[in-house]
């Protein structure tokens, strides 16, 4: 059976589209996109759901400009519901300019309704509605046109059940007694960081280098980071097609003072050394020249002696049992890393420690779970 929907491909049938979600006080979003060759994920379709009304589906190919739709994703007052939402709201942000307020992402609100936390839409769906969608079409390009009216269906079908599906998983944390706690944490996806460009300067923090390197090796990766991380911006192409990070982390290592020091590298083509050595010389300097007091601070090693791995084995057991007694994910508590970096850290917080705010703090509190290092 075909889903209603209506496309959107004119800057005229835009503007009218906006001015009918304009009156809305919930609208249900998603996209779809092609990212396999490119920095920034290239956007073919934004879907639209209304709770009583139609399904838009904005053509970002044909339409010059999506800026309006800026206005529906900034305006407080309107619910945006969406399954998995920064991702979205991430490409969203980039297509149309505008921060989104007012966030309820399903995916999120499924672990504090009795439910996991990482379920797909799909098993959503099923488990709380009993819809089952198809998901033939989950490769399809969607930079292509025309795209095949079954593709069309998809798209529409990822949204249009995504207001009944909200309304029934806060039902869910009601009855549970989370529901405050949902809208604690749903209320951090309007903070603007969660769909900021990080600057090329944190780039180094998801590398992996093992064993941890000193702080001026780290200070060099740093700089070699963030030169790739500007370049993939600026060429729109991935960053291993610049650099595989093997060869940043060689490059570090080895520290490079000229461009016979580069010809040694492991993975540095000669066209790369051609075009790229000056950069990449400029790039280790900057690192090398660091002050002492603005190297990267490595992360202190793991404790991993017996005691304090069953201090965490201990607390993660108290936290998964007080969660699955008020119907949470404690996956959304904490991870295991995450507890065992707080334990180690000891009483004092660190600026990322969630365990020690908000509704988590409370949380920790009721289910008795010792934050002490043994």
């Amino acid at each position: 059976m075909s889903t209603p929907f209506e496309m959107i491909g004119t800057v005229e049938e835009l503007h009218r589209a906006v001015a009918r979600m304009r009156k809305e006080s919930a609208v249900a979003l998603d996209t779809e996109f092609v990212w396999e060759k490119t920095y920034y994920a290239q956007l073919g379709l934004v879907q639209a759901a209304l709770a009583d009304g139609p399904c838009f589906l904005f053509d970002a190919v044909a339409l010059p400009d999506l800026a309006p739709l800026g206005e529906i994703l900034a305006a407080p007052r309107i619910v945006k519901i969406l399954h998995d939402a920064p991702q979205d709201l991430m490409i969203l942000r980039r297509a149309t300019g505008a921060v989104a307020h007012t966030i309820f992402d399903t995916r999120l609100a499924a672990g504090f309704a009795g439910l996991a936390s990482t379920l797909s839409l799909g098993r959503l769906l099923e488990e709380v509605l009993g819809i089952h969608l198809a998901k033939a079409h989950t490769r399809a390009d969607w930079r292509a046109r025309p795209l095949a009216p079954e593709v069309l269906d998809y798209a529409a079908d990822d949204v249009l059940h995504l207001p009944e599906l909200a309304a029934r998983l806060r039902e869910r944390s009601r009855a549970f007694g989370t529901e405050a706690w949902l809208d604690e944490e749903r209320s951090s996806l309007d903070s603007p960081e969660v769909t900021e460009e990080q600057s090329p300067l944190e780039a180094w923090r998801r590398i992996r280098v093992m064993p941890p390197p000193s702080p001026r090796v780290l200070s060099v990766l740093r700089e070699l980071a963030a030169w790739r991380e500007d370049q993939a911006r600026r060429a729109d192409l991935p960053r291993r097609w610049l650099m595989e990070d093997r060869v940043l982390v060689d490059m570090a290592l080895q520290m490079p003072r000229s461009h016979e020091d580069l010809a040694r590298v492991s993975g540095l083509s000669p066209r790369t050394l051609q075009h790229r050595g000056d950069d990449l010389l400029a790039a280790v300097a900057r690192g090398l020249e660091c002050p002492d007091e603005d190297l990267p601070v490595p992360e202190p090693p793991a404790r991993r002696d017996a005691p304090f791995r069953q201090a965490v084995d201990s607390a993660l057991k108290a936290i998964q049992t007080h969660a699955a007694g008020m119907g949470l994910d404690p996956a959304l508590v904490c991870s295991r890393r995450d507890l065992a970096a707080c334990l180690q850290a000891g009483p004092v917080p660190a600026a990322s420690d969630s365990l020690r705010r908000g509704w988590r703090a409370a949380f920790i509190q009721q289910a008795s779970v010792p934050l002490s290092p043994p």
